[in-house]
């Protein structure tokens, strides 16, 4: 935690002293306007201070948002671009046992304004990217021992959805539009629903209680509920239709009361640092029937590596798809080898959404879009 509070300072520096300050042909005034620019675009994380939020939500509306966030990110590639040149630069030194021998001068204007250039241009395509609409994502899921009446059986996994202060209502309302004009059997949203109190973003989340599916909206906790008020939080979906399954189960049936699958979730696995019982696969598979196939919830996707020879189906997200190459195969790392799109695990088939919207702490994609996803389930 103390090298994620460090680390903007140290970006900052390393912009202002390792590619600001060399250009010398640069006049004055322009060099402490980038350092304005880059050296505080470097901070934004902080601007809760000024904007009553907290680093996990700043409460920033939309365009402020979007405004710092694309200088924040730009600032965040120049950095990098600043030490990939620094790399080089070393290496050829070392090559040539020459330590006055340079192939990209940091005084050179012409490399610093492409430089400036690729910074932007990423920054703020990552950020248009990441406030994007989500696209449609369609799986087609063969399940042993499915019963006949679940055949064609249609899901559809909503996750990450992460309602904040630069969240429009429109967004939420054609989110909601396209699922149910997609006439689902079951809607399961795979946590991370809000970043902020009930007072702040009732307008927009009770817009989700217009979701209908055949048999139901089902959903788990994730993690961003733990921080914006994890009881008041499932009380409020609940009362609104959405059934949250936390270490629980249920039997879908038809309308001729037919059992067609077990429905299972756990609560995020990171609920017993707040006082909270802790994940439990156990308990939430202890009322299921062995002869139907189970599909199971959880924010995140490391738990999958239990459920090998559990669950025939398991609906995750939490990655945000890992966000941008690179970055993914370390979120892969750390998620138990998950992060995006479907994995086959023993019995298993394993979903993980991108997530339907993307966090305000770190709104930017360049890979993996946002997604809605659609399943259907086939014998």
């Amino acid at each position: 935690m103390l090298a994620f509070k460090l680390f903007p300072f140290i970006q900052a520096i390393v912009i202002i002293m390792c590619f600001i300050l060399p250009l010398k042909k640069v006049s004055l005034k322009y060099r402490i306007l980038l350092a304005l620019i880059f050296g505080l675009g470097s901070l934004k994380q902080y601007i809760y201070i000024f904007s009553g939020g907290d680093m996990m939500d700043p409460k920033l509306t939309r365009y402020p948002a979007i405004f710092f966030d694309t200088i924040y990110f730009s600032s965040i590639f120049l950095f990098l671009l600043t030490l990939l040149r620094m790399l080089i630069n070393g290496l050829y030194k070392l090559s040539r046992l020459n330590f006055s021998k340079l192939i990209i001068p940091a005084q050179s204007t012409r490399y610093a304004a492409l430089f400036l250039l690729i910074a932007c241009l990423i920054g703020g395509r990552a950020v248009f990217n990441g406030f994007a609409s989500p696209v449609d994502k369609f799986y087609e899921i063969s399940v042993k021992n499915l019963p006949a009446e679940a055949n064609d059986l249609r899901i559809v996994e909503l996750a990450d959805l992460h309602i904040s202060a630069p969240t429009i209502t429109s967004e939420i309302e054609d989110i909601v539009e396209r699922v149910n004009k997609n006439e689902p059997d079951l809607i399961l949203i795979a946590g991370d629903f809000v970043d902020g109190s009930i007072e702040e973003l009732d307008h927009m989340t009770k817009i989700l209680f217009k979701l209908k599916a055949k048999y139901g909206v089902y959903a788990v906790s994730g993690n961003h509920e733990l921080y914006s008020g994890y009881k008041e939080w499932i009380d409020y979906f609940e009362k609104g239709g959405i059934k949250f399954l936390e270490n629980d189960s249920t039997i879908i049936r038809n309308e001729n009361d037919v059992p067609l699958l077990n429905l299972c979730g756990v609560i995020d696995i990171s609920a017993s640092r707040f006082h909270l019982p802790a994940a439990d696969i156990a308990k939430a598979t202890a009322n299921t029937d062995r002869k139907l196939p189970t599909i199971f919830m959880s924010h995140q996707p490391k738990i999958a590596n239990q459920l090998k020879e559990i669950s025939d189906l398991t609906f995750c997200g939490h990655t945000h798809g890992g966000l941008m190459p690179g970055l993914k195969q370390i979120v892969a790392k750390v998620n138990g080898g998950y992060v995006s799109g479907l994995y086959n695990t023993g019995r298993q088939r394993v979903i993980v959404s991108n997530g339907t919207r993307i966090w305000a702490g770190a709104p930017l994609r360049l890979h993996d879009p946002s997604q809605i996803v659609y399943v259907t389930l086939k014998q």
